[in-house]
């Protein structure tokens, strides 16, 4: 049997499995040069992605987090400057003489004798006391210590005793005509110096 000198020489069945091989030899290094490489690309950025999205989540819920802690501190803040309205962090003894001289005007009380007593530390606060000697009307002292009552401070009155218009208080002064009452009472204050330092420890 004579063997066939070129490809064309050859049976139909035999060059079509030699076209069918060369076809799935290109193939396959089409696949193995191109395709794999692209899938494993592929593959790689959708790991990356997951990835992202992992972490875009727990950036979001930080955030969100981040976004309540704020509202919260400023809401308590908020509660704080209310808080220090009513107990301030300083004795401010000027504000609150002219504070009682004014309600004492507007009730129209006249107070003969204002005399700062020894602090008093309590735990998370400290009594600002003072000594008054008052006269005026009975209705004119209910007006008073109801002045006193609807200050956005804290004001406690201890140890009323009435009695007379005349016959105490400090120096000279004379008694006008239509007071039928005297009063003496303490005048109680509050302040938290404490919180500065809370503050500041805080800080640090």
């Amino acid at each position: 049997m004579a063997m066939p000198k070129n490809f064309g020489d050859l049976p139909a069945a035999v060059q079509s499995a030699v076209f069918v091989l060369i076809a799935a030899v290109l193939a396959g290094a089409v696949f193995y040069f191109l395709v794999l490489p692209v899938q494993d690309k592929r593959d790689s950025l959708h790991k990356e992605i997951e990835k992202l999205k992992l972490e875009n989540g727990r950036n979001q819920m930080i955030e969100r987090e981040k976004t309540e802690y704020l509202n919260r501190i400023a809401q308590l803040e908020k509660q704080l400057a209310a808080v220090s309205a009513i107990v301030p962090e300083e004795q401010a003894t000027d504000d609150f003489l002219r504070m009682v001289f004014a309600d004492a005007r507007a009730s129209d009380v006249n107070i003969r004798t204002f005399i700062p007593q020894p602090e008093v530390q309590k735990e998370i606060y400290t009594e600002m006391p003072f000594n008054l000697r008052l006269d005026g009307t009975y209705y004119g002292l209910l007006s008073f210590f109801d002045h006193l009552a609807h200050e956005q401070r804290i004001i406690s009155v201890s140890s009323l005793t009435l009695g007379p218009p005349a016959g105490g208080g400090m120096g000279s002064f004379k008694i006008p005509a239509g007071e039928t009452v005297g009063a003496d009472c303490v005048l109680v204050s509050y302040f938290s110096p404490g919180s500065k330092a809370n503050k500041a420890a805080a800080k640090k």
